[in-house]
């Protein structure tokens, strides 16, 4: 019988091994695509590369016209809305008013 357990638990243990094998690898994927969908999405050539992809998916018949143009239209709109989020929060920090302390001569001599 302790053998059987012995067997179960090896077994369990591999399949959590397995579980976190595979959650680090998607993560890395995940990461990756990320960092792909970044250098498209900034690429100044970025609207005409997707309709040509849209373009090349009608023609095989995977999708209508219709569908393309609305799948173009949106990603583009959140791509815009991606980039304008990461601009804003980055002049959010800039934008910010600092304080100045003004020094004259007169506050000098008071002292």
């Amino acid at each position: 019988m302790a053998e059987s357990e012995n067997i179960f638990q090896k077994a369990l243990y591999l399949g959590i091994g397995i579980a976190g094998y595979a959650a680090e690898k998607a993560g890395d994927t995940l990461q990756e695509l990320k960092q792909q969908t970044d250098k498209i999405i900034n690429n100044p050539n970025f609207p005409q590369e997707l309709q040509k992809i849209a373009d090349d998916m009608v023609s095989k018949g995977k999708i209508t016209t219709e569908e393309a143009r609305k799948f173009v239209d949106e990603t583009i709109q959140q791509a815009k809305e991606k980039q304008q989020k990461n601009t804003n929060s980055q002049d959010s920090s800039s934008t910010q008013p600092r304080t100045i302390e003004i020094i004259t001569d007169d506050d000098d001599n008071d002292n």
